[in-house]
């Protein structure tokens, strides 16, 4: 097969393009302009495009005469008019694109961000509703939950095979900072919960599952959450912080319901002195820190059954990997 691949010198998108390399096939990368191609380890093993997923003149060139995408473009700015512009009039384009290029099979990369954490209870699935009220998180929420239903509105329209992914906590080399393990003050790393669940994918592992999802038939129409495993709480997490990354720091439990309630006294606070729309860190804000904090549990048989015979790295063999050492190139 033929895979364009958007958003290819991305976190995950170096890796989904090594991984189709290695599988034996053709993939055509679609970069942004600037992108410094010795950077990029397969830049002389695939098609390399430059282009904007909101440029209709790239995507034209991108999609020709390609089996599938893999759709992994964004934007990593905060900046609520530049993700939407990115996410949302991005995946706009390309449907429209892959429309008219006779392209049908389609992979989106979701989020967790589009689960509505408040109705959320014990443990969570595929089948849990999705944010009803999006612009009180934040504009990647909106973005994201936007960039669904374009999807699937554009691939009931086209008749596009679509399958949505939404990954959990991408963490790996140079990247195991996540934003839902608790802020760190110093020698101090502040837990939410000691037991509370993270929802982590391993970057490789969530990788495997975007080149699973592209290359079967089965996947097609599928909505997925991608994460590795239920087990890994935040106190195991931050453990292996300090053990292999040799980061000495302590661990301070503080429980989620003491937690989350200072976080919404202080909210009405701030309301009251600065407004009704106070300008606060996420961590001051309840919605958000619902949605970073909130105590649950995730079923992940279906990724699981996605990647089928792609062995998953187990999380002490990632967290040795990905915690003491920097960003090394992925390999062919």
């Amino acid at each position: 097969m033929k895979i364009l691949v958007t958003g290819a010198a991305g976190f995950i998108g170096r890796r989904v393009v090594c991984g189709f390399l290695r599988e034996g096939h053709t993939v055509r990368a679609l970069v942004r302009t600037g992108t410094d191609s010795r950077s990029l380890p397969w830049a002389q093993e695939v098609e390399l495009q430059r282009g904007d997923v909101r440029a209709a003149r790239s995507l034209e060139q991108a999609v020709a005469g390609v089996d599938a995408v893999v759709h992994l473009a964004g934007s990593p700015s905060a900046d609520p008019d530049t993700a939407f512009a990115a996410f949302v009039v991005g995946t706009e384009q390309l449907i429209a694109a892959m429309a008219r290029a006779g392209v049908r099979r389609l992979v989106l990369a979701s989020s967790f961000a589009v689960y509505d954490m408040r109705a959320l209870r014990s443990t969570v699935d595929e089948r849990a509703p999705l944010e009803r009220d999006p612009y009180s998180r934040d504009g990647y929420t909106v973005a994201k939950l936007w960039q669904e239903r374009v999807a699937r509105s554009g691939a009931a329209e086209h008749g596009l095979e679509l399958t949505v992914l939404r990954p959990g906590l991408v963490w790996g080399p140079g990247e195991t900072e996540i934003g839902s393990l608790g802020p760190r003050l110093g020698p101090v790393r502040l837990l939410f919960g000691a037991r509370t669940t993270l929802r982590l994918t391993y970057v490789d592992n969530c990788a495997q599952c975007f080149i699973a999802a592209a290359l079967s038939p089965d996947a097609a129409g599928e909505t997925i959450n991608v994460i590795d495993s239920g087990e890994v709480t935040a106190w195991r997490y931050a453990g292996a912080l300090r053990r292999h990354g040799g980061r000495r720091v302590v661990r301070v439990v503080v429980p989620y319901g003491l937690a989350f309630g200072l976080v919404r006294v202080g909210h009405r606070i701030a309301r009251t002195v600065l407004g009704p729309a106070p300008r606060l860190p996420g961590l001051m804000v309840p919605r958000r820190f619902e949605g970073r904090f909130k105590p649950l549990r995730y079923r992940v048989e279906r990724a699981t059954t996605l990647r089928g015979s792609r062995p998953a790295v187990p999380f002490e063999q990632a967290a040795a990997l990905a915690m003491s050492t920097r960003e090394p190139p992925p390999p062919l």
